[in-house]
């Protein structure tokens, strides 16, 4: 899908470090569900009916709309008169193209997204459609019930793209992005709109704080507005029903978006007016609605939703298939690097990094080549051209194996390249290929169509020993030669592989070894390490036996396990842990703890900021490297290089001998650290 200019220029001003202020505090106890298996607070209609609160809105249009007259306005009342504008949207005419450009693009006809703050949760706003009981359509307003058919599963879910807190800045950041269902690089719209790939988006942004101005909600707005009609996503704007700023600014500034790109508007601000307090809620903080207003923004907005999708279908689009077509060429950002990159000269001696390099533009990326950097003489050098991503360096640390697309080569430091398939699977966990610690052999997972293999591969006599066969995830990298462990199960976008379970080749063949997503083995093979996340800010770092016969555990902060690395003699295990606040959606810095198993005892060490962080160890296992994206203040992009003493704790700053920057997200793939 097409990633707009303006988009990519104005996305660069959004500042990483910005303190979100809206939805700030939990509301007050609510109601118990009616529902004894479902944990949240529902609107439930024997209390509050859904058409009871709607037929007692007062607005300049029925709040009924006959499905089968969908008017088009060629002349909307001036944005400035938006208080006069219906709570249903009236359209335009342009939806109709944006929804048939979509789905030429291939989206979902049958899916819509939110974008929005904590008003915008599925509690709030139209969950209940998802859970029949929960809700009554009346017979004049039975047509609405298709509408609820057509987009089932698009209601009760709240997506990557609404959180407490989420504003227009948030929502076009990577920083607030949950990374473990989007990848590196990816804001919560962009990750929301692959995960869920829809045809129509609600936004709903956002709260009033002293300092933010109009003119920089507005420019945020117009990259979210253009971002989706690039790829064909029929844009829902929305008022809100406060008006903390004193002069409804910010309902002004969404009217005059609506009304200047012509795409539709909700205006919920109308449909709250004749409720008491106007539909705030009096005991807080002049920003959330009351609960009895839930009722009607879900109503309201399944209404708007309703208009929008039939004023936009006709008989050549009802039943349409979605078509893909290919993605248009991206112009990616320079990435600036100093020193520069210069040809293969690796000193076999010196030690030295090896890693590749990915750049992300929009929904694009891009691998931007493998290289080493020679820590004694801080040279770096590229091994690889743009294309080729690191997959392994062998136990020798001359041997690389790299990937392009799906095909695996074996290349040396100079970059000289033999190949070895061109099967490959490409997965979501990025791990298909490993060497055996014998340096001569590989096990490597290839794919064809959607069958996956697993190999003992023997590549100097191409000699190929298949190992397992199945709904195959990714490899874990092996530490014997003959035990070997894979991820089984599907890695759909919106799961980011948390159902897959660890499976082995056991004497009668392939059986499940361990029911966990995650897991580190140890040098020698004999030990193993996951961690469980719990439901508070605490997770479990669980250190046991391969053979079983024994595990021990130890509780440590963090619910965001982003690295476990066992140090090459397996005396240690190092774990980076973040704290993502599910409330706002953001993590925090990463800390690092470096776990003892023999006593079960833990150090921490000063935490690591940034994005997508990566660890390393070198042989001598008394070092850690350390590399993460960092945003900058003018919106660009730096990767973080730091070296850090395990005994003294302290860190060698990397940046001024390596630096690597772009107005492009960009990260480290993978990275080893070699001390021949």
């Amino acid at each position: 899908m097409r990633t707009s200019s303006i988009y990519r220029v104005l996305v660069l001003l959004i500042v990483a470090t910005l303190v979100l202020t809206s939805c700030k505090v939990p509301g007050p106890a609510l109601p118990a569900s009616t529902d004894p298996n479902e944990n949240e607070a529902v609107a439930p209609t024997e209390t509050l009916p859904l058409e009871q609160i709607a037929e007692t809105i007062e607005s300049p249009t029925p709040t009924v709309i006959p499905p089968t007259e969908i008017p088009i306005v060629e002349n909307r009342l001036p944005p400035e008169r938006w208080q006069e504008w219906p709570v249903v949207p009236e359209l335009t005419g342009r939806e109709k193209a944006i929804y048939q450009y979509g789905l030429a693009l291939g989206n979902d006809p049958k899916s819509f997204s939110k974008v929005g703050d904590c008003q915008a949760i599925k509690q709030v706003l139209m969950g209940i459609y998802d859970q029949p009981s929960r809700y009554t359509i009346t017979e004049q307003n039975a047509f609405l019930q298709e509408t609820i058919e057509n987009f089932s599963g698009s209601f009760n879910r709240d997506g990557q793209a609404v959180r407490g807190g989420f504003n227009t800045a948030a929502v076009l950041s990577p920083v607030w992005a949950d990374p473990e269902v989007c990848q590196p690089g990816e804001n919560p719209i962009e990750c929301e709109n692959r995960v869920h790939n829809p045809s129509f988006v609600i936004i709903s942004l956002e709260v009033w704080w002293a300092g933010r101005t109009v003119e920089r909600y507005e420019e945020y707005m117009r990259t979210i507005i253009e971002y989706y009609l690039d790829n064909g996503v029929v844009p829902i704007l929305s008022t809100k029903a406060d008006n903390v700023e004193g002069d409804h600014r910010i309902n002004l500034a969404t009217a005059r978006l609506a009304y200047e790109y012509h795409i539709p508007l909700w205006n919920f601000w109308l449909a709250v007016q004749s409720m008491p307090n106007h539909g705030i809620d009096p005991n807080r903080d002049g920003f959330h609605i009351s609960y009895e207003a839930w009722t009607v923004r879900s109503f309201t907005a399944l209404q708007a939703l309703d208009a929008v999708w039939r004023g936009v279908r006709d008989e050549t689009t009802a039943d349409l298939t979605p078509v893909a077509t290919p993605t248009p060429d991206v112009a990616f950002a320079e990435v600036a690097i100093s020193p520069a990159p210069a040809s293969p000269a690796v000193v076999a001696g010196n030690p030295r990094l090896v890693f590749s390099l990915e750049q992300r533009s929009g929904e694009a990326s891009q691998n931007l080549g493998v290289f080493t950097y020679d820590l004694a003489t801080q040279a770096l050098y590229q091994v690889l051209e743009a294309g080729y991503q690191l997959q392994d360096v062998d136990p020798s640390g001359t041997k690389l194996l790299v990937s392009q697309g799906s095909k695996l080569s074996i290349s040396d430091p100079n970059g000289n390249i033999t190949v070895v398939t061109d099967k490959l699977a490409v997965t979501g966990r990025n791990a298909s290929a490993f060497w055996l610690p014998d340096d001569l052999r590989l096990l490597v997972l290839t794919a064809e169509g959607e069958n996956q293999a697993v190999w003992l591969v023997d590549p100097a006599n191409d000699n190929w020993t298949q190992v397992a066969a199945g709904q195959i995830s990714g490899l874990i990298k092996p530490t014997g030669d003959t035990r070997f462990f894979w991820y089984q199960g599907l890695c759909p976008a919106e799961a980011a592989c948390e159902d897959n379970t660890v499976w082995t080749n056991g004497a009668k063949g392939p059986e499940e070894f361990l029911g966990q997503p995650n897991l580190a083995l140890s040098g020698t093979g004999l030990e193993m390490a996951w961690v469980e996340n719990t439901e508070d800010t605490t997770q479990i770092l669980y250190i046991g036996a391969t053979d079983k016969s024994y595990q021990n555990y130890l509780y440590l902060p963090g619910n965001r396990a982003v690295a476990l690395e066992w140090s090459p003699d397996s005396s240690d295990v190092v774990l980076l842990s973040k704290t993502r606040d599910d409330y706002t959606g953001k993590s925090g810095d990463a800390r690092i703890f470096v776990v003892n198993p023999a006593v079960m005892n833990q150090l921490e060490y000063y935490a690591f900021p940034g994005l997508n962080p990566r660890v390393a160890w070198n042989t001598a296992a008394d070092q850690l490297f350390l590399t993460s994206t960092l945003a900058a203040d003018d919106g660009s992009y730096q990767l973080l290089f730091r070296q850090m003493n395990l005994g003294s704790g302290l860190f060698d700053n990397l940046d001024s001998t390596l630096s690597i920057t772009s107005t492009d997200f960009i990260t480290l793939d993978k990275i080893y650290w070699i001390t021949p």
